[in-house]
């Protein structure tokens, strides 16, 4: 848990950074902007190779040598050097930060039933509420220097290493009946690859969404708080809210609701409660989505490396590709763009389920995906 809030707060504070650094070095704001690039680079080259791992390598080190790339890094941005060594520090973290995601989720997912959807939406919610800390934390050490910060991350991470041992998740011996078949690994891919353009697509455009509702640049940049809020407590709530529900069923019924927040965005007066409604029916998708998957796949750790490497494929691509739209058309056609991915995450979502239902080992398995 507390290694998960971490890697939150490491993320969210790349955003603030820019501007920082940008005015450290006098860089161009796309320049300093390669911070985001650099890091997500390094967190899919780090999924990927996390993937392709044997057991033993990954019992050994999948864990450990993470940690020690994001301390690195995080000790990397405490000399606050010329451009480019933040952009070669956040590599570095990214490096770790992809490895780290990778394990914890499997780890959480490859639970039994309904524990695995719980805890993987538990640690998922902490992340949410470390990736609201860290703008905050970043404006309040501006004055003395946002070294600091990172000095304190780099300590507060060597004090997760216990967690060491999440790498050892084994591939099943018996593992369910078709679900490493290339169509259902597909499906589960496309799902999240199309579920960037709900949560990666909303919260990159908000602020300029919501100025061209008529909001002023500030408060429309503090709003975009309410989103994340919205994640991360619709996950911590999931074993209250869902307990003994399937996956399936608990993703469509939040993406079915989804349309209905996306309305609410439409509204100027009401779509700052918009986004905070679509931040709380995002959150779950993405932790049960890969604790569904995980209970089906026969190697729960490379099938999710699959997985999450397609939602990081959507994150860069679909933001990309809605920002365009938006120019094309209007930055208030936003609802309308989004909307497009939710509702081929719905039909996806609708296949999955119906294809779960007919298999047998779907429905003897507690907390299964039938139904």
């Amino acid at each position: 848990m507390v290694l998960f809030g971490l890697l939150g707060l490491f993320q969210s504070t790349l955003g603030p950074l820019i501007p920082i650094v940008r005015d450290d070095n006098g860089l161009t704001g796309a320049t300093a902007g390669l911070l985001v690039s650099g890091f997500f680079a390094g967190s899919l080259a780090s999924t990927v190779i996390g993937g392709v791992l044997t057991e033993r390598w990954a019992r050994a080190y999948l864990v450990v040598g993470p940690a020690v790339l994001l301390l690195l890094g995080s000790a990397g941005l405490v000399v606050r050097g010329p451009w480019p060594l933040p952009l070669l520090a956040v590599l570095v973290a990214g490096l770790g930060f992809g490895g780290l995601v990778l394990v914890v989720n499997t780890a959480m997912a490859s639970q039994p039933g309904q524990r695995g959807v719980t805890l993987t939406n538990v640690v998922n919610g902490v992340f949410g509420l470390g990736a609201a800390a860290g703008p905050a934390l970043v404006g309040v050490t501006r004055g003395v220097g946002y070294p600091y910060l990172f000095g304190v991350l780099a300590v507060a991470i060597l004090l997760t290493l216990p967690a060491r041992d999440l790498g050892g998740v084994r591939p099943r011996d018996a593992p369910p009946a078709g679900g490493d078949s290339p169509a259902v690994v597909a499906l589960f891919c496309a799902l999240l690859f199309c579920y960037a353009g709900l949560e990666t697509g909303l919260s990159s455009w908000e602020t300029v969404h919501l100025e061209a509702h008529g909001y002023a640049p500030g408060t429309a940049s503090a709003l975009t708080s309410l989103f994340w809020l919205g994640m991360a407590a619709s996950r911590l709530a999931i074993p209250l809210l869902t307990a003994g529900r399937p996956p399936a069923r608990i993703i469509a019924a939040t993406l079915t609701a989804a349309f209905c927040a996306l309305a609410l965005i439409a509204v100027p007066d009401v779509a700052p409660a918009g986004y905070l409604l679509a931040g709380a029916l995002a959150g779950p998708v993405f932790p049960t989505a890969l604790a569904w998957h995980a209970s089906t796949h026969p190697d729960p750790r490379r099938g999710n490396a699959v997985l999450l490497t397609a939602a990081m494929i959507g994150n860069v691509t679909l933001p990309a590709a809605i920002g365009y739209s938006m120019q094309a058309t209007s930055e208030l056609a936003l609802p309308a763009l989004v909307a497009v991915p939710v509702a081929v995450c719905l039909t996806i979502t609708l296949v999955l389920r119906h294809r779960a239902g007919r298999a047998p080992s779907a429905r003897s398995e507690p907390g299964g995906s039938s139904g």
